[in-house]
C-alpha cells in the first residue's frame, strides 16, 4: 500500500465547475475506440506515427479515455493507457493509483514484446479541482521492484478556459524531481539526447491542447509539448535541451 500511494500521475483537469462524482456501484462496461498521430520531437524528420487509443472501463477501473460526454473538458491532459483505479472521485478531490511493466532496455511501443530488463513502476496522482478555471495536481512514480527505474515527483498546475460549450483550451504547466537511477534510465534509452544528470529537479513541461466535440459520441484533439531540460546534463552530441512534440487523434465513445 505504501508502494502504490508513493506513485501518482498528475491528471490535470482545470474547470469552470468540477463534474458530479462518478457511480461506479452500478457502472456498466464503457469503452472508447480512436486514432491518434503523433511525433515524438518534431525537429526529426520521420518520427510522425499512427498509434491506436483504446479506452475501458468498469466500475472504478478504467484504461485510457471512456467518457465521450465528459473528456473534451475534464480528461486527463497527459495520456495515459496504464490499468488505474480511481480511488476517490469528488467535486474537489480526484485520486487514482496504477501500475505497469516498464522495458528498462529498449524505448518503444512494442517494448514489453522485447527482451530485456524489466520492472513494475507505481504510479499515484491527486488532484484539486476547487478553482473555477485552475487545478493543481501531483504525480508521483516508484519502482516497486527496486531495479533501477527509480522515483520521480512532478507538481502541476493547469488552466481551462471552455471556447464554447463542446470545446476546451487547457495549459498546463509541470516540474519533475526524480532519483538519480531514473534519470540514469532515461539516459540509456535515449542516449543522444539531454538529459538531466544526477539527482534533482531534471525537467519542466509546457503543454497546450484543444479538444471538441464535434457529435455526441465523436471528439477531437490536438496538442503540443514543450520539454525543458535543466540542470547538468550527460555528455550529448547535437542534442539540444529543448525538445518539441505533437499529436492529433479522434476518438469514438461509446457514451
Amino acid at each position: 500500500c505504501v508502494c502504490l500511494a508513493c506513485a501518482i500521475a498528475p491528471t490535470v483537469w482545470g474547470q469552470e465547475t468540477s463534474p458530479a462524482p462518478a457511480t461506479t456501484a452500478t457502472n456498466p462496461l464503457t469503452w472508447s475506440l480512436g486514432l491518434r498521430l503523433k511525433a515524438d520531437d518534431l525537429g526529426q524528420v520521420g518520427t510522425l506515427t499512427p498509434r491506436p487509443i483504446i479506452g475501458l472501463r468498469y466500475g472504478r477501473w478504467r484504461v485510457g479515455p471512456v467518457d465521450g460526454a465528459t473528456w473534451h473538458r475534464f480528461g486527463q491532459v497527459r495520456t495515459d493507457n496504464t490499468l488505474t483505479y480511481d480511488w476517490l472521485d469528488t467535486r474537489q478531490w480526484r485520486t487514482s493509483l496504477s501500475a505497469s511493466v516498464v522495458n528498462l532496455q529498449k524505448d518503444s511501443p512494442t517494448e514489453l514484446l522485447e527482451p530485456g530488463r524489466k520492472t513494475l513502476r507505481g504510479k499515484a496522482t491527486i488532484d484539486y479541482l476547487g478553482w473555477s478555471h485552475w487545478s493543481a495536481g501531483l504525480m508521483v512514480t516508484q519502482d516497486l521492484l527496486n531495479r533501477g527505474a527509480g522515483t520521480a515527483i512532478s507538481p502541476s498546475i493547469t488552466y481551462r478556459q471552455a471556447l464554447t460549450d463542446d470545446s476546451t483550451l487547457l495549459l498546463s504547466q509541470s516540474v519533475t524531481w526524480a532519483s538519480a537511477d531514473m534519470w540514469g534510465t532515461t539516459h540509456q534509452l535515449a542516449p543522444d539526447s539531454a538529459v538531466h544528470q544526477g539527482r534533482g529537479w531534471g525537467s519542466t513541461d509546457s503543454t497546450i491542447t484543444l479538444r471538441q466535440r464535434w457529435k455526441p459520441q465523436w471528439s477531437w484533439y490536438a496538442q503540443m509539448n514543450r520539454s525543458q531540460v535543466i540542470g547538468p546534463v550527460y555528455p550529448v552530441t547535437d542534442a539540444g535541451r529543448t525538445t518539441w512534440s505533437a499529436q492529433a487523434g479522434v476518438i469514438y465513445f461509446s457514451r
